[in-house]
């Protein structure tokens, strides 16, 4: 007898709880939880007793913060059309501050006149002379105003009063990009900026210009990257990249040369900062599941913490003073995703809630990392998810490539993805390609020039992979995919043949000259989205991008392709989509269209998850039966 599965629809469900933000005491956390069919905002004690239970401002909430125990921000992003300033449709950050001491709340730059109402840039909160004020990036009015011959425009530094909501301009961003590092009162310790062309990076001492203290030439990616503090404020903690190494290193302020490296060759490391200081007390890599505090003690309190979950894979999310209370989100086997709250003192870890909680033990199909070797010899990884309670023989295969294309990889957690096509009988194999973040900086080095070439081979080599293990039949292989993992998709069936027999394509690019042309449009005259997308593409060298653009290739399609896009999507525009249906519709190539109004590039809607869901599963089990 054939096992139920769960309806598809609870896998396109947004997450009961996504976010959970401990405060700096570790007295009390902040979640949003799905409440219904409504968001809400819960703020409890540790003891779990509520505090506050509010309903969220529109939006779509992407992250909780607290500004020491008193002050809560909740921020969000709404898909804005502003074709004003270079701008088409962005996806913009507003947020609220909630002031637990008095129950008060008002949206950041709601009270003022001066300031457009969404921040770009969170540069945390300082207190000065007994009054809280948050520090953010922020355009004026004037700025974001049509003009003849207009220059680019930069967010600046503005101060919040978190009492009254006033608002006061700190520091312009001057010609370039900017970032500012705050000392313990406000005061600007060093300025990061991109130049108004975004060929060079620089540090300046201060808000201002002169002194410089730092100029790297960048040519689309930065060769430095101020991170924050170093362990005292004399110092600072810089990514630097070299030609063939990528470093984390904390200099001296006064000298800015020498120092210490903290880490070598892992381009995911960060820094882990105290809440209060904000100062370096550790390094994490591969988004919190790798951690290395410089104070043993810290280090034995996390190893502790991590011992409460064997078998599961584990992400710092948040922690106290101390770090004598956490907050985990673990996944894996038999799990679809759980906060918990760590308590060291107590030697307890309770669960603060699941974040899927309709999909049951038993549904969680199993996960594990694969290792094989491209036709290059280059050494590969991705995870493998099977069915729940099923055979892992000869199984039909969906292939699922991470989007980026240059972020951290796939790893064997919970996915939502994945899981819903295993629910369905199919194995799923989410290959990490050569780019992806976490497996050295040769690994990431090796995917420029390789858009659609090597990148794709290394995704096709993985299904033989496992085809020449007996886990999957090579005849029954379809390839699914999101932003770069799309244009993977539909790569798979005209720059490759005789892999899949379907494709399905969710914002996926399609004409990568169109794209570049889009690309250096919307930036203006800083070129360093331009020039990192010509070097990945192969562009820089010359080399034919008509040669690895599905669209200038629909006559070669040779399976059926569904292409899912969001109407509001500001990172590729859905012309790629609808460019890929005219030319197969063209070459007289099977072809589905689905647009989705109101959806951006994430799918961060429900409903619009659900019907993604629907039709990707539907038209995989139409051209590649699980049965």
């Amino acid at each position: 007898m054939a096992r139920a599965a769960p309806p598809l629809e609870v896998y396109g469900r947004l997450p009961a709880i996504d976010f959970v933000a401990l405060s700096p005491s570790g007295e009390r956390f902040a979640l949003a939880a799905r409440d219904g069919d409504h968001r809400k905002l819960f703020v409890r004690r540790a003891d779990g007793q509520a505090e506050v239970a509010t309903g969220l401002p529109p939006g779509k909430v992407r992250e909780l913060l607290w500004g020491g125990d008193r002050h809560l921000f909740i921020f969000g992003s709404s898909t804005i059309y502003a074709p004003i300033q270079g701008f088409d449709r962005q996806e913009w950050m507003g947020g609220a501050h909630i002031d637990l001491k008095t129950g008060k709340a008002f949206g950041i730059f709601e009270k003022n006149n001066t300031f457009i109402q969404a921040f770009f840039g969170w540069y945390g909160v300082r207190q000065i002379e007994g009054h809280d004020y948050a520090f953010v990036g922020g355009y004026t009015f004037d700025q974001l105003q049509p003009r003849y011959n207009q220059t680019d425009q930069f967010a600046n530094l503005v101060r919040i009063d978190l009492e009254t909501g006033a608002t006061k301009l700190i520091s312009t961003a001057g010609g370039g990009n900017s970032h500012w590092l705050l000392g313990p009162s406000g005061e600007i310790i060093v300025r990061g900026a991109t130049d108004p062309h975004g060929s060079a990076y620089q540090l300046f001492r201060g808000g201002g210009g002169p002194p410089l203290l730092v100029s790297k030439a960048s040519n689309g990616e930065a060769r430095i990257r101020l991170v924050g503090f170093g362990r005292t404020t004399a110092s600072l903690l810089l990514q630097e990249r070299s030609e063939d190494d990528v470093l984390l290193r904390e200099v001296p302020l006064s000298t800015m040369s020498g120092g210490e490296v903290l880490k070598r060759g892992d381009n995911t490391a960060g820094g882990v900062f105290d809440r209060d200081t904000h100062l370096l007390v550790g390094v994490a890599s591969n988004e919190g599941a790798n951690i290395a505090m410089f104070d043993p003690l810290l280090q034995k309190k996390v190893e502790a913490a991590r011992k409460a979950f064997p078998g599961l894979r584990t992400a710092l999310i948040s922690y106290g003073h101390g770090f004598d209370r956490m907050v985990f989100l673990t996944s894996g086997p038999g799990d679809s995703g759980t906060y918990w709250l760590v308590d060291i003192a107590k030697r307890s870890a309770i669960p603060i809630g699941r974040v899927n909680p309709e999909i049951k033990e038993a549904d969680v199909g199993p996960m594990k990392m694969v290792s094989y070797k491209a036709a290059d010899g280059l050494d590969m990884d991705g995870v493998l998810t099977l069915p729940p309670g099923g055979a892992a023989r000869n199984l039909p295969l969906v292939v699922l490539p991470h989007g980026g294309p240059l972020v951290a990889g796939d790893e064997a957690g919970f996915d939502w993805w994945a899981q819903a096509f295993a629910s369905r009988g199919y194995a799923v194999f989410q290959p990490n390609y050569r780019g992806t973040l976490g497996r050295g900086e040769a690994f990431r080095k090796a995917a420029y020039g390789e858009f659609g070439r090597k990148m794709q081979t290394d995704i096709s080599d993985g299904v033989k992979a496992l085809a020449a293990q007996g886990v999957i039949d090579p005849r029954r292989v379809c390839i699914v995919g999101g932003s770069y993992g799309g244009y993977a998709a539909l790569a798979g069936v005209t720059v490759e043949q005789g892999v899949y027999r379907c494709a399905v394509s969710v914002a996926g690019l399609s004409d990568l000259s169109r794209f570049q042309v889009w690309v250096t449009t919307r930036n203006g005259s800083d070129l360093q989205a331009s020039n990192f997308w010509r070097a990945l593409m192969g562009a820089a060298g010359s080399q034919d991008l008509k040669t690895v653009s599905p669209a200038r290739l629909a006559q070669r399609a040779d399976a059926p392709i569904l292409l899912i896009h969001g109407e509001d999507d500001s990172v590729v525009p859905m012309e790629q989509s609808r460019i890929m249906e005219k030319a197969l519709q063209a070459a007289g190539k099977p072809v589905e269209f689905v647009s989705m109004p109101g959806e951006d590039h994430w799918l961060s809607k429900e409903a619009t998850r659900q019907a993604m869901l629907a039709k990707a599963v539907a038209f995989v089990e139409k051209h590649n039966p699980a049965q």
